[in-house]
């Protein structure tokens, strides 16, 4: 439970910090977390971009050469990525600086016990779940069979 007199939910602790660790920052899917609180703290890919161009178009008048704006999408398609930009250049902006997007693929969680979690939504994983994961992992390039991947490039 959130206090306003201390500004803390008390909720800071060792399995706080490995579920924000296994959610890559997100309090989205911690449910322990207020609403409230999940709210005011969404990272930068829970954003829309809309937001991000809008506050970035009302600063740009006080610039004089230009920002470096990034701009961050979770899975990014080719409409999404015409519609960012053609907002940005519609409301006046000079220039962009990156476009962020998630991997395609994670990173190990190794300093976690990542059986307790399952999968994303708290559920454990089905045998075709776990089946699946195997196969991805036989896929895994190796630099002796000189094939090309995401980590070779």
């Amino acid at each position: 439970v959130y206090s306003a007199e201390t500004g803390s939910s008390g909720a800071w602790d060792e399995e706080m910090i490995n579920d924000l660790k296994y959610f890559d920052g997100s309090v989205q899917e911690i449910k322990r977390i207020p609403q409230e609180i999940q709210q005011k703290f969404p990272t930068a890919f829970e954003v829309d971009y809309e937001w991000i161009v809008e506050a970035a178009a009302r600063r740009q008048k006080w610039i004089d050469m230009g920002q470096s704006l990034n701009l961050y999408q979770a899975q990014a398609s080719g409409k999404k990525l015409n519609d960012m930009y053609m907002m940005g250049w519609e409301s006046g902006l000079k220039t962009t600086y990156y476009l962020r997007s998630l991997a395609a693929t994670r990173i190990e969680k190794s300093t976690l016990n990542v059986n307790k979690y399952g999968n994303v939504l708290g559920q454990k994983l089905t045998r075709q779940d776990e089946e699946a994961q195997r196969e991805a992992e036989k896929a895994q390039c190796s630099i002796e069979k000189g094939e090309d991947c995401e980590a070779c490039e």
